[in-house]
């Protein structure tokens, strides 16, 4: 019965949609996380004819025929790239982008040992020593920041330090203060070239693109950075919008899934049949 087919295709997306959904609400409280939204879209349909060879009269036929789809899919899924509400955290190292598709810039080990850029807008960066006592800025991850200059790096004998809203990093030593070292910080307006790779993180797959990731990727100068200083923005999840969409997803499910029960009992029927 093409019915209970429709209806398993269908229930198998649908677990996917709550499991997306699922997914926002368990980052609510993740600094820089961006929201995601599934988008679905029909299946193959069939025209079904159901005119030939029978009265052209009858009230009960549909001239144009009968389209019979075979269930919906997730076709995509897209991000939500609006700023989230920065929070003020009063820590120096702590700072958040006020700008939609703009991003700071990591470095991180891959798999097989090599190192990839990837791209970020939580701003809770920290301070990781080195070998040779040096202190490199780092994620919660421990990735190094990159800095217009490489990785951000300083030595290790600093009294204070702090970053302004122009990405810059003031270090105080022996009581004067100098800006030592400035975040790299970029927009992506295209942001379909970019995959998560986990809550805050993105990497852009240069292997998919069909233009240099140079064209995509465009620097900030210092002075148009816009950041707030001693502030973390939050995510961008609307849980009175997830919440809905959580049972609006469930209660389809159900009914596919009644579709399902449905259909198995009319086949007992007809099995049952003398």
């Amino acid at each position: 019965m093409r019915n209970m087919f429709n209806a398993a295709a269908t229930m198998g997306q649908l677990q996917q949609r709550m499991d997306l959904t699922s997914n926002n609400l368990s980052n609510i409280n993740n600094h820089g996380y961006k929201s995601r939204q599934g988008a679905f879209s029909s299946l193959m349909y069939q025209q079904v004819d159901n005119i030939l060879g029978y009265d052209q009269d009858s009230p009960r036929l549909t001239p144009e025929g009968i389209r019979v789809g075979s269930g919906a899919k997730m076709s995509s899924i897209n991000m939500n790239m609006t700023t989230g509400t920065p929070e003020q955290t009063d820590r120096p190292l702590d700072v958040a982008i006020g700008d939609d598709f703009r991003f700071f810039v990591v470095n991180a080990p891959t798999q097989d040992g090599e190192v990839e850029t990837r791209y970020t807008r939580a701003g809770n960066f920290y301070l990781s020593e080195q070998a040779n006592g040096d202190m490199m800025l780092t994620t919660n991850a421990g990735y190094p920041v990159e800095g217009q200059d490489g990785p951000i790096v300083f030595e290790g004998d600093f009294e204070d330090i702090s970053i302004n809203e122009q990405g810059e990093i003031e270090v105080t030593r022996g009581g004067e203060s100098a800006i030592e070292a400035t975040l790299q910080v970029v927009d992506i307006d295209n942001t379909r070239v970019m995959e998560p790779v986990d809550a805050n993180s993105f990497r852009i797959n240069e292997e998919d693109l069909e233009v240099p990731v140079g064209e995509l990727v465009e620097a900030v100068a210092p002075e148009a950075a816009n950041l707030t200083p001693s502030a973390l923005e939050g995510s961008n999840v609307n849980m009175a919008k997830e919440m809905t969409d959580l049972l609006e997803a469930q209660r389809a499910y159900q009914f596919n899934a009644r579709s399902l029960s449905i259909g198995d009992q009319m086949m007992g029927l007809i099995g049952n049949m003398r």
